[in-house]
């Protein structure tokens, strides 16, 4: 670590020291933070791309801008930052293809047809940087579910879906979409319906390159539709080998079906599952419409939440679906995540419940868990005001992050009877690998 960064931390340490001398709680301000010291070499630089040298610590989690020759990217957390890196390798191999004889004639012969013409002309990627909001500290405070503005939230939306029920105007999926992480799809589900290899071929293309079809990419979107169209409406076939992969998170099997599945199909298993669930069918229609969450992202979600047979799994439903943007969305699918694994891995729950607009589990020990999707936990306000409230008190409590801690983050916890355990997804897919040996 550079001398810069250790001086950055002592000063912090110095003043948060000078705090609890008083009596106060310390308060640590975010580090700032080197990609050398968080990002392996082959994830900072390659033959396309190249990381900013700087990152930065934002609302707990770690924001780094990645410049490519697919565009700009701003990333919140290590995780999507390997997602878009290996996006970039398959979107390179899709520009190598693009250049054969082979793809040339078939996607000149998929443009004669006036409904790919039209799409080649509208669809245009993004490569701009995109502001990402701080979801984070709404959570932490207890904003996602506020009983009572929640419960009229549901109420009055399944109200209008019952009207619409009853006046038959439920029989059929609409094609309503809005927001960026559902409307790179929006063109190919219309259509899907008259060129229904379309569809197919974009799966079968998205696995062999091993991205996801709902991408949020929205380069990656063009790229994939575009090889989709030439080997649909065109004669294109592509020769290179599609990989196999064991099914062993409750996110390796939402992949294979969203590789396997069409959009429609999903979302019929989706309900399905939901209805068991005991959930509305109002409600279920919402969740469908919700464009913050990829459809990948959903079908994870549900997977997770019908493996959960335990009390309380209907209001972490409505949790997140409280969800106000991307960050949050992401959040979520990370904090029910950690749910999954803990109940498969850990210790099966006893119960789920919101305490203080958290999601929180008790488990057969008897011991509270709070998952926290953050990379970088330092001590402030947010964080204490959350826990260190009396809503969470409990005689055996666990605090579950997917990054680190500060020393006196850890510290504090510790005293305050919290049990620390940090790059939970590690332990996670540690268990997953040794399950399917």
């Amino acid at each position: 670590m550079s001398s810069y960064f250790h001086l950055s931390v002592a000063i912090s340490l110095a003043c948060a020291s000078l705090r609890l001398l008083g009596g106060e709680e310390p308060v640590e301000g975010p580090p700032l933070l080197f990609a050398r010291e968080l990002v392996p070499e082959e994830m900072r630089e390659g033959e396309r791309f190249e990381l900013a040298p700087i990152g930065h610590v934002v609302n707990f989690g770690y924001e780094f801008e990645l410049a490519s020759d697919f565009g700009r990217y701003r990333i919140r957390g290590i995780d999507m930052l390997e997602t878009r890196i290996h996006e970039i390798e398959a979107l390179d191999r899709l520009e190598e293809i693009s250049k054969t004889r082979a793809f040339a004639t078939s996607f000149s012969e998929a443009l004669k047809n006036p409904v790919v013409r039209t799409w080649s002309v509208a669809r245009k990627p993004i490569t701009t940087v995109s502001r990402i909001p701080g979801g984070v500290l709404r959570y932490l405070q207890g904003k996602f579910f506020e009983v009572k503005r929640g419960s009229e939230k549901i109420a009055v939306k399944s109200r209008e879906g019952q009207l619409l029920k009853e006046n038959g105007e439920l029989d059929e999926p609409k094609d309503k979409v809005t927001g960026t992480a559902r409307k790179v799809g929006s063109t190919t589900r219309k259509l899907s319906r008259r060129y229904l290899g379309f569809d197919k071929a974009k799966r079968d293309w998205a696995r062999r390159l091993k991205v996801d079809p709902y991408s949020t990419n929205d380069y990656l979107q063009f790229e994939l539709e575009r090889i989709a169209w030439a080997s649909s409406v065109g004669s294109f076939a592509g020769e290179f080998a599609i990989p196999s992969s064991s099914v062993l998170s409750y996110a390796l099997q939402a992949q294979e079906m969203v590789w396997s599945k069409s959009e429609v199909e999903l979302e019929r298993i989706n309900a399905q599952k939901l209805k068991k669930m005991g959930v509305d069918t109002a409600v279920q229609l919402i969740f469908d419409e919700l464009d913050l969450y990829t459809l990948t992202e959903k079908t994870e979600m549900v997977i997770t939440l019908d493996k959960l047979e335990v009390d309380g799994r209907l209001e972490l439903m409505q949790l997140l679906m409280e969800v106000e943007s991307r960050d949050e969305a992401l959040l979520m699918v990370k904090i029910l995540s950690v749910f999954g694994n803990y109940n498969r891995h850990v210790s099966p729950f006893e119960k789920i419940e919101i305490r203080r607009g958290l999601a929180v589990a008790r488990d057969e020990g008897g011991t509270l868990v709070l998952p926290l999707a953050l990379d970088y936990l330092h001590w402030s306000p947010a964080i204490t005001d959350a826990l260190l409230s009396e809503d969470l008190g409990s005689d055996s409590r666990s605090l579950w992050i997917c990054g680190t801690a500060s020393a006196i983050a850890k510290r504090r916890l510790a005293e305050q009877n919290w049990r620390l355990e940090e790059n939970c997804f590690d332990r996670f897919m540690k268990e997953n690998t040794e399950q399917a040996l």
